[in-house]
């Protein structure tokens, strides 16, 4: 379920006058649970997204774990966000005995297989982002090689 559809139906629940105090919660519970759920788009799930929040006026990195439950192997391509002019899909790699990073034009999620985003290791950089404070959420549309994109939520940290 669309998260904004759920929200919608919470909000209808709770003006049901004809509802018991006790139902109402228990269907507050059950609704709450579906918007805590990963993001689904086809056989791609995403989970466990989140920011690190930026000092400063450096680029903020967006990490989170893809797993394609498909038989086909699938491509990243892209991202964009509102909170930032633009996103790429970045690696952390060492060049002469320093950390640095290096675009990538795309990422393979194998079939069956997931890939992390991962601090020092594969991340998503969103360049000249808004303000962000702990605990806030930056919603973030990856774009797959055949036009289909999924969205999901991270929610920034302080680390």
């Amino acid at each position: 379920m669309h998260p904004t559809r759920a929200r919608h139906r919470i909000s209808l629940l709770a003006s049901n006058k004809g509802t018991s105090l006790s139902g109402r919660m228990i269907l507050f519970a059950i609704l709450a649970s579906l918007l805590a759920t990963p993001a689904l788009a086809g056989d791609l799930k995403i989970a466990n997204g989140w920011v690190s929040r930026p000092i400063h006026d450096e680029a903020a990195s967006g990490y989170f774990v893809i797993q394609n439950r498909g038989s086909e192997p699938r491509t990243l391509v892209g991202a964009t966000s509102p909170r930032c002019e633009s996103v790429s899909i970045r690696r952390a790699v060492v060049r002469d005995g320093r950390m640095a990073s290096e675009e990538m034009k795309n990422m393979q999620i194998p079939a069956g297989g997931a890939v992390a985003f991962a601090p020092r290791g594969l991340f998503l950089r969103l360049i000249s982002p808004e303000k962000l404070a702990a605990g806030e959420s930056v919603p973030i549309e990856l774009e797959l090689a055949d036009g289909e994109k999924i969205g999901f939520d991270a929610t920034v940290r302080d680390e």
